[in-house]
């Protein structure tokens, strides 16, 4: 699961991403030759984890993990984004829009002024006109292989309209076959998005910026980037006070790691032993047998039965022989629908 962090020049991206993973990456300006991305893994806090691990004793614990990665962009000299930019782009899982929305005289805009809702609609143009022009090109090609009839090209028309009208497509415009049909394609306008409104203490254009979001029907998240990277590079022991000053509940990670979960649709599911206590992610509505998989595919291919019992029934029987005596582990076939919190042990043979 890759969440990339992408926007404009001096927009606080790289800030962005030291608030959310703790880590130092320079945030002077770069120039000179292609930037390489700034990426890391961030483990994701589970108490499920930590208290089964109380109980199992394992030799290791693992959490489920987000990738990030701080992209650097190129622009072309008519302000689009570059091919080679947009195809790392299409590459990720989410995107990120990091907007800058604060002022501040010792650090220039690239379009001279602070305009958060402007730079937003500048960087989604440019999403929808790569996704319009990879479905143009595509329907070019059938259209000289006669196949103007199919019913490629038929859906295809309906995305290019639709991306024609300055429209994302969104997680909800194609359907379930056509998202098969053209997953290829890896049009990142259909992808999951996220507008992160990088503000301050002289913050401007947030409360635009959010409206806007909601116009495109995108995900909003706002942070003060330059106050909590600080505070997200502090030993952890020493945050709390730092961010109740700020008044702030919890680290900007912890917040928008929840965002992330919600927005792809996204829940975990464990597994418990002496060997390892872990917690595997996977999308809702996920059938057994494919969660099987996220272990290993001969997990997937041989698969029997799943042995299941729900974290919180777990918890309240103490251990799996009460929970097995008092009937809660349960066996469910291939086609059962993985719960956020299902504790299961993958029955198999190969």
């Amino acid at each position: 699961m890759e969440t990339g962090l992408i926007g404009l020049s001096l927009s606080g991206k790289t800030t962005i991403f030291n608030t959310l993973t703790g880590h130092s990456a320079s945030t002077a300006p770069h120039s000179g030759g292609k930037k390489e991305a700034n990426i890391a893994e961030i483990q994701v806090p589970d108490e499920r984890v930590d208290r089964l691990s109380e109980i199992f004793n394992p030799k290791k614990k693992v959490y489920a993990t987000c990738i990030f990665k701080d992209l650097n962009l190129d622009f072309t000299p008519e302000g689009g984004i570059s091919a080679a930019s947009i195809a790392e782009i299409r590459n990720l899982t989410a995107v990120a829009i990091v907007i800058r929305a604060y002022e501040d005289e010792g650090v220039p805009h690239p379009l001279e002024s602070i305009d958060p809702v402007r730079d937003l609609k500048k960087i989604l143009d440019s999403l929808v006109f790569s996704d319009y022009e990879v479905t143009e090109k595509r329907m070019e090609r059938l259209e000289k292989e006669g196949k103007k009839g199919s019913r490629e090209f038929s859906y295809l028309q309906k995305i290019s309209e639709h991306l024609s009208a300055g429209k994302l497509l969104g997680t909800g415009f194609l359907t379930e076959d056509e998202m098969k049909l053209f997953s290829g394609f890896a049009f990142i306008t259909a992808k999951p998005m996220i507008v992160v409104a990088n503000s301050g203490e002289a913050a401007k254009g947030v409360a635009e910026l959010e409206a806007a979001a909601g116009e495109f029907d995108l995900t909003f998240f706002s942070l003060q980037g330059a106050l909590e990277m600080e505070i997200a590079q502090l030993p952890g022991e020493d945050q709390a006070d730092f961010l109740k000053d700020a008044g702030l509940s919890e680290p900007a990670i912890t917040r928008f790691l929840r965002m992330i979960y919600d927005s792809l649709n996204l829940i975990s599911f464990l597994t418990v032993g002496e060997d390892e206590v872990r917690a595997w992610s996977i999308r809702k509505q996920t059938v057994a047998q494919k969660a099987a998989g996220k272990i290993h595919t001969d997990l997937e291919k041989g698969f029997i039965r799943a042995e299941v019992i729900h974290y919180d029934e777990f918890m309240t029987m103490g251990n799996m022989s009460e929970a097995k005596k008092q009937g809660k582990l349960r066996l469910e076939g291939k086609e059962y629908i993985v719960q956020d919190g299902d504790i299961m042990n993958i029955r198999f043979n190969v």
